[in-house]
C-alpha cells in the first residue's frame, strides 16, 4: 500500500493515495542495494553532501559511499581490535560538514573533516568508564548525545556556523528524569535514538528496553512520555527500538529483529502537534533488511543499513550493505 502521511488531525490520521514516483527520462534510478565495508559490524549512518553516505561501525571504521553509483572507500580506518566497542551513531553538520561521531564505550565524540577524513576534534563527555554514547542529534547551536548505559543526555556546545568547541572538556551532562525515570526502573537505562524539533526547542530520545519514546526538554532533561497508540512493538514481540530518523512530523523509528528469525521493521508514527501523543500507522518492511541499525533521508528514501543482528554466527564476518527504502510503503 502506498500513502502520503500528513501530520495529525483531531481524532485521526489522513492517508490519500499517491501516484507511483517515476524516474525522469534517461535518469538513471538509485540502486536499492549499496554495498558497504564487509566483516564489520553496522552501527552508525549519515548522509552528507549530494550522494555522499557514511557507514560507521563499532570496531572503529567508516566507510564513505556513494548512493547512486554504490562506489565507496574505508574512510576511517578500523581501532585497535583489542579497543572494544568506540563508534555508534553518527551526523553530519551540513553547515560545517563535520561528520560528528558517538564514541561508545570510550564516552567520547570524534569529529572529522566529512571530505578528507581528518579528525578535527574529540571530546570526552564521560570519563566514568560507564557509559556507551549512542547516539546524537544536532541543532543550530548544540549537539546532544544519548547514553545507553546510564541516564544522562549530553550537550556539546557549538557557535556560529557549526563551529567547534575549544577543549576536549565542553560537554555538560544533563540527567534525564520525569518519565523516562520509571522507564528506566523498568527496564534498564537503554537510551538509544535521539532526534531534534527544528528550532532545536524538544528532542525526542527512545529507550529500547520499555520500547517506549519520550519528548525531552534538553535544557533541563525533564521527558515526558510520547503516547503511542496503538503502542509501539518492542522485546515482547521480537524486536527493539534502536535509531530515529525524522521527516516532516513523521518518525521512522528502526526496529531490529530481537533474534534470529525475528523481523525487522521501521515503525512509522505520525505525532501530534504538541508531541505528546502520535498515532502508529503501519510499518516497512523489505527482505533485505537484516539487523537495522541506523538510517538517514535522503529525497523521499529511507536509507539504512544492516547490523546482521539475526543472525549470529554471521555478526562478525559477513556482507554488508545498506537498504533504501520508500517511505510511502508503509504497511
Amino acid at each position: 500500500m502506498k500513502i502520503m502521511l500528513t501530520r495529525l488531525v483531531p481524532a485521526a490520521v489522513i492517508l490519500l493515495a499517491l501516484p507511483v514516483l517515476s524516474t525522469s527520462a534517461g535518469e538513471k534510478p538509485f540502486p536499492k542495494i549499496i554495498p558497504a565495508l564487509d566483516d564489520s559490524i553496522p552501527e552508525g549512518f549519515a548522509i552528507g553532501k549530494g550522494t555522499t553516505a557514511y557507514n560507521g561501525s563499532i570496531d572503529g571504521s567508516i566507510y564513505k559511499m556513494n548512493l547512486r553509483t554504490g562506489e565507496g572507500e574505508i574512510f576511517v580506518p578500523a581501532d585497535d581490535p583489542f579497543a572494544g566497542c568506540t563508534k555508534l551513531g553518527m551526523r553530519v553538520d551540513r553547515r560545517s560538514n563535520y561528520l560528528i561521531v558517538a564514541g561508545c564505550e570510550v564516552g567520547n565524540a570524534l569529529v572529522y573533516d566529512a571530505d578528507s577524513g581528518e579528525e578535527m576534534g574529540n571530546y570526552q563527555l564521560d570519563d566514568s568508564g560507564l557509559s556507551a554514547i549512542n547516539d546524537l542529534a544536532i541543532t543550530q547551536d548544540t549537539v546532544y548525545f544519548t547514553d545507553f548505559y546510564q541516564p544522562f543526555l549530553y550537550s556539546l556546545p557549538l557557535s556560529k556556523n557549526g563551529r567547534l568547541p575549544a577543549g576536549s572538556n565542553a560537554a555538560t551532562a544533563i540527567p534525564l528524569t520525569g518519565d523516562f525515570d520509571v522507564c528506566a526502573n523498568l527496564g534498564g537505562i537503554f537510551a538509544n535514538g535521539i532526534v531534534a524539533t527544528s528550532d532545536g526547542e524538544t528532542l525526542i530520545v527512545g529507550h529500547s528496553g520499555c520500547s517506549k519514546i519520550f519528548k525531552v526538554d534538553p535544557g533541563t532533561g525533564h521527558a515526558d512520555e510520547i503516547l503511542v497508540d496503538p503502542p509501539l512493538l518492542g522485546l515482547m514481540e521480537g524486536s527493539f527500538l534502536d535509531a530515529i530518523v525524522e521527516h516532516d512530523g513523521i518518525l521512522f523509528i528502526l526496529s531490529p529483529g530481537a533474534g534470529p528469525g525475528e523481523l525487522d521493521m521501521v515503525q512509522v508514527v505520525v505525532l501530534a502537534e504538541d508531541m505528546l501523543s502520535g498515532t502508529r500507522v503501519g510499518q516497512i518492511t523489505d527482505p533485505s533488511l537484516s539487523g537495522v541499525a541506523s538510517g538517514a533521508m535522503h529525497g523521499d528514501s529511507l536509507y539504512v543499513n544492516n547490523a546482521h543482528y539475526d543472525a549470529f554466527e554471521e555478526v562478525y564476518y559477513s556482507e554488508r550493505w545498506i537498504t533504501k527504502l520508500n517511505i510511502y510503503d508503509v504497511q
